[in-house]
């Protein structure tokens, strides 16, 4: 550790905030998991359903406090998201170190390794064959879109994003001729995926829909798949990938009950059968449960990559109160995906196919 980051740490310490590799912050990430371990255990035995609490994926508006949630995350300052992703994808999602707990524990992968993983995870299982026309629904920092481009040279590809932070990244990328976003097979919306949206963009004009940690952000499953059978060509499909648990978190259904809800105001998380159901449009083509320890090993290095660049980040982009609010978003998600090696609480996948 250089003096730098040293007096940094003791300074932030000083005003009770530890980083990774503290006895101080393993102990409250410890209790928070044994907090959560205790809930799930008492939610396996006690299960209850959406329709117990009064909760309809089928009803309401595609998204809800969109604003709020550009305004208190996804448009914070492009240093913060700088200083904890990986470097070539910018990937704002789990990455894939494994099937098991003991594949996960055991990896060697990089984070970067871990995020390429992921995305030939995602290919393999929704059945790219690499001439197709996409359209994502949130598209981040365009690490799908990186992926994609890099590995098939005829596919084309639309991503949409509400956040003013993102457009501005993949403008200035889409000026580099050597950039893969700057190929012209990219092409970027700055808006929201609703039916005003939907309603301007060519009917049947995509082969597939992806969305990748989005869904966590929609209330209203059942408008997502009709918007989304407005825009495919026939016997298109979609894929998703997003954060579920495997029984419903009754607290977890409601963003104003937690301290997920500082940081993703609107966002839910949805049980792994939920999506499932949804087959008005679409024949369920598959879905899966992908163990939590990924994103807990993906948070974790998160988590270390952010507190290793502390010293170019407190002061010049954050102050005190901001470095602890996004301490404690690290080791409060960390903590929800840990318990039960990872096979209550995890992400999901979904192929549907458009019905005939």
């Amino acid at each position: 550790m250089n003096t730098s980051t040293a007096q940094t740490t003791q300074r932030l310490a000083d005003a009770g905030i530890f980083g990774p590799g503290s006895e101080e912050l393993a102990l409250y990430e410890s209790r928070l998991t044994r907090y959560f371990e205790r809930e799930y255990q008492r939610l396996e035995a006690e299960p209850v359903s959406l329709e117990d609490l009064g909760i309809s994926t089928a009803e309401g508006p595609v998204m809800e406090e969109t604003e709020a949630l550009m305004d208190s995350h996804y448009d914070e300052k492009p240093e913060f998201f700088a200083s904890f992703l990986d470097k070539h994808y910018q990937a704002y999602s789990m990455a894939y170190y494994g099937d098991t707990p003991s594949e996960i524990r055991a990896s060697t992968a990089s984070l970067e390794q871990a995020q390429k993983a992921k995305f030939e995870l995602i290919t393999e299982r929704a059945g790219i064959v690499g001439h197709e026309r996409i359209f994502n629904i949130g598209c981040g920092f365009g690490s799908l879109e990186t992926y994609l481009l890099e590995h098939y040279p005829n596919l084309e590809i639309t991503g949409i994003t509400p956040s003013k932070v993102q457009v501005a990244y993949l403008r200035q990328r889409m000026q580099d001729p050597d950039d893969p976003l700057g190929s012209g097979r990219f092409n970027l919306i700055y808006g929201m995926f609703n039916r005003q949206l939907v309603n301007t963009l060519r009917a049947f004009s995509y082969d597939m829909v992806f969305s990748v940690g989005t869904m966590e952000h929609s209330s209203n499953m059942r408008e997502i798949n009709a918007l989304t059978k407005k825009i495919l060509v026939i016997n298109g499909t979609s894929f998703h990938h997003f954060i579920t648990s495997m029984q419903a978190i009754p607290q977890f259904l409601d963003p104003t009950k937690t301290k997920i809800g500082l940081y993703f105001p609107g966002g839910r998380v949805w049980p792994h059968d939920e999506f499932a159901r949804h087959t008005e449009h679409f024949d369920l083509a598959g879905h899966w449960f992908v163990n939590g320890l990924n994103y807990w090993r993906t948070l974790d290095e998160w988590h270390h990559r952010f507190w290793n660049n502390i010293p170019g980040l407190y002061g010049p982009v954050f102050d005190t109160d901001a470095i602890a609010h996004w301490n404690n978003y690290f080791s409060l998600c960390k903590a929800v995906f840990a318990p039960q090696d990872g096979n209550f609480y995890g992400n999901s996948h979904y192929l549907f196919k458009l019905r005939s």
